[in-house]
């Protein structure tokens, strides 16, 4: 049931395309009687093809990450925010811990179709969360290259994890955008882009027009340095950028080549967290956080990696573990400690 699932789609996709191109061959009139069975086994692979296409089963890993404000013996933290929105999208989640073997990180990689990269305050130059992270940046990269789609997305931190990674350097300008939301300033790319192409026109206007995105940043990528720097200007199409009232910053890209996603600002916030003000929780806010979702575990859904057992994989899932409600001063709602 899961190894063999990546063999039984890429058999039923090769004879799918036998299939078809035997179809193009079927004879016609007085012969035609004789090809009712061959038809009937042609739709039915016709069919088998369509749905190996889509993994209706997809699982997302989402990094863990260490904080000076967890319980003792505590090695890391997910905010479950991130946890419900790719859930929203019809996905599950496997914790991906910090501070683990590559060797770890490489199995895991290999039996999940997507990693998030969550918002934080860990070092993107050298910590358990940048290490984690390059590794699986670097795995999905190889992967895509060789035809094996497999899609990241970084969330604030995560986002400015990425362009570290891509760039090798540290690019980060001072903003005044700790706890405020702002409208999207889409870029002409936007539209047709992968991310916001399938986006109803209302919900598009909305996020240009209104203050729905939230921001919880106090460093940002300039659209200065996104511009000067050549490996993320060749590599990274920019979406939509915002300003602070003094310095435009790039808020959302997607990768022009890769399955590379990233936000300055929290779409996960809107439907789940309810601590902070600045928070908008108006309907075409929460509308965007599962179009979001969505469109990412869509995403997850064209990658095939499983584990090797419905053991492992029980073993691997979050719900092994129980979300705590936060002290008052938490940002978050709820967390999951490990």
């Amino acid at each position: 049931m899961f190894r063999r699932h990546s063999l039984q789609i890429a058999t039923v996709s090769l004879l799918a395309a036998a299939a078809l191109a035997e179809g193009s061959f079927l004879p016609h009139g007085r012969e035609a009687s004789n090809t009712n069975s061959l038809r009937h086994k042609l739709a039915e692979l016709r069919q088998l093809f369509m749905n190996a296409k889509i993994n209706e089963r997809p699982i997302i890993g989402i990094l863990a990450q260490n904080s000076r404000y967890l319980p003792p013996n505590s090695t890391g933290y997910i905010a479950s925010s991130y946890v419900k929105f790719l859930e929203s999208g019809g996905a599950r989640v496997v914790p991906i811990m910090a501070n683990r073997e590559a060797e770890e990180y490489k199995r895991l990689f290999n039996s999940i179709n997507g990693v998030l990269l969550p918002g934080g305050s860990s070092n993107i130059m050298s910590s358990g969360y940048q290490r984690a992270s390059k590794i699986f940046y670097e795995l999905a990269i190889e992967a895509n290259k060789r035809g094996d789609y497999f899609p990241v997305w970084g969330t604030c931190l995560g986002y400015e994890q990425l362009t570290v990674l891509t760039s090798g350097e540290k690019l980060l300008t001072r903003t005044n955008t700790s706890g405020v939301s702002l409208p999207l300033l889409f870029t002409k790319e936007a539209k047709q882009s992968r991310m916001f192409k399938s986006f109803p026109a209302e919900l598009m206007e909305a996020l240009a027009s209104e203050p729905l995105t939230e921001n919880s940043h106090k460093w940002s990528v300039s659209l200065l340095s996104h511009n000067t720097n050549k490996d993320l200007k060749n590599f990274y199409k920019v979406l939509s950028t915002n300003t602070d009232g003094e310095i435009e910053f790039v808020s959302t890209v997607e990768a022009y080549d890769y399955p590379i996603y990233g936000t300055q600002w929290h779409p996960e916030k809107n439907a789940f967290e309810w601590r902070r003000p600045c928070i908008s929780h108006a309907p075409s806010a929460v509308m965007n956080t599962f179009y979001m979702a969505q469109f990412f575990v869509n995403e997850a859904r064209k990658n095939f990696h499983t584990f090797e057992s419905e053991e492992e994989e029980r073993s691997a899932l979050i719900y092994n573990y129980n979300p705590v409600h936060s002290p008052p001063n938490s940002g978050f709602e709820q967390k999951y400690i490990f």
